[in-house]
């Protein structure tokens, strides 16, 4: 990603850029990810994630993240889940995508929210589909790299965060 602004770790500061911008896959480290997955994992067991409220999906993500000081934005955009694109709003951790909303891992949800993105599929449907789902099977960090996700920090989340 180079001509990306970044911090001193060589970080992309998402939250600084105005164009929207492409997120790669990128795993959390080992400690950061399972502190970070398992209050996701407490959270989703509490209250499962909704791809029907991805909002406030996202903004539970971002409490959660900030709890561990870790900077946490929104993102707005595209994703692009390859034959069909999602309008969509996601967290990003860390410069890492989170988006707890969609189990992206499992392919039988991929198909079910092509159909949603068709009009084959409604709310319910699309809850239904990814409710059997644990947070094992949602992004956080890491996600099928044939899928895309392009966007910009919405407008309340563009200052980093300073701790």
């Amino acid at each position: 990603m180079s001509g990306s602004p970044s911090d001193r770790s060589g970080q992309v500061v998402v939250a600084r850029q105005r164009l929207p911008h492409r997120f790669t896959p990128r795993p959390f480290a080992p400690p950061i990810a399972g502190r970070l997955r398992g209050v996701l994992a407490t959270e989703h067991a509490r209250t499962p994630f909704s791809p029907s409220d991805v909002r406030a999906s996202a903004h539970r993500v971002l409490r959660l993240a900030e709890k561990l000081t870790l900077e946490a934005i929104l993102v707005r955009g595209g994703l692009d889940i390859g034959g069909a694109e999602v309008d969509h709003l996601w967290a990003v951790v860390d410069g890492r995508v989170v988006d707890v909303g969609f189990p992206l891992h499992s392919e039988a949800f991929v198909e079910v929210l092509r159909a949603y993105v068709a009009g084959d599929v409604d709310d319910e449907g699309l809850e239904f589909a990814a409710h059997a789902y644990s947070l094992e099977w949602r992004v956080v960090g890491e996600f099928p790299e044939r899928f895309r996700y392009v966007g910009t920090p919405v407008w309340s989340g563009r200052r980093a965060r300073t701790n």
